[in-house]
């Protein structure tokens, strides 16, 4: 057998690992081997590169949705929207229980026109509703039959007797 090949073999990896007689260790080897380091300070601003030139990527919200419009008829005043908002888990089940259940990408909005008498929410119909699909006219009924329970008036609240828009948008989270 020739062992020729795994002697050659052994030495060149020997040479390669560091094995070195003198007793210097490897890192002082490879200094010594090294270039000098270049400590002179460089203006980064002033070099000149091919790169193109930056794009603007900071996140540019959409544009905001058209509120849905009911002729004659105002916006909630202040101390509804509170009690709309403070209640707002029942729009919340309605859109998810009613709406994402059979479509999970469900969007839209709806304009409930809510009539108020006597410091109390007597009740709701649609006035105008725009959804992604059919899905939203469940939610729609759900929204009809459960908001005037839910949604009450702080005592106190001044809110005119009459008809008031009630604005909900709904998306997936």
């Amino acid at each position: 057998m020739n062992l020729r090949p795994f002697l050659l073999a052994g030495l060149l990896v020997g040479a390669a690992c560091g094995g070195n007689a003198k007793g210097r260790s490897t890192d002082a080897a490879i200094a010594a081997f090294s270039a000098p380091a270049d400590t002179h300070k460089v203006d980064l601003g002033a070099v000149k590169t091919g790169l193109p030139p930056a794009v603007n990527d900071l996140f540019v919200a959409p544009p905001k949705a058209p509120r849905l419009r009911i002729a004659n008829i105002p916006d909630a005043p202040d101390a509804l929207m509170e009690a709309v908002q403070r209640e707002e888990g029942i729009s919340r089940f309605c859109y998810q229980e009613f709406g994402q259940k059979s479509d999970s990408k469900l969007v839209g909005a709806v304009a409930l026109v809510v009539v108020v008498d006597v410091g109390k929410i007597w009740s709701a119909r649609v006035g105008a509703d725009d959804w992604s699909s059919k899905a939203g006219t469940a939610v729609n009924a759900c929204l009809v039959e459960k908001a005037p329970q839910a949604w009450k008036l702080l005592p106190g609240a001044k809110v005119a007797p009459g008809r008031y828009v009630v604005q909900l948008r709904f998306r997936p989270t």
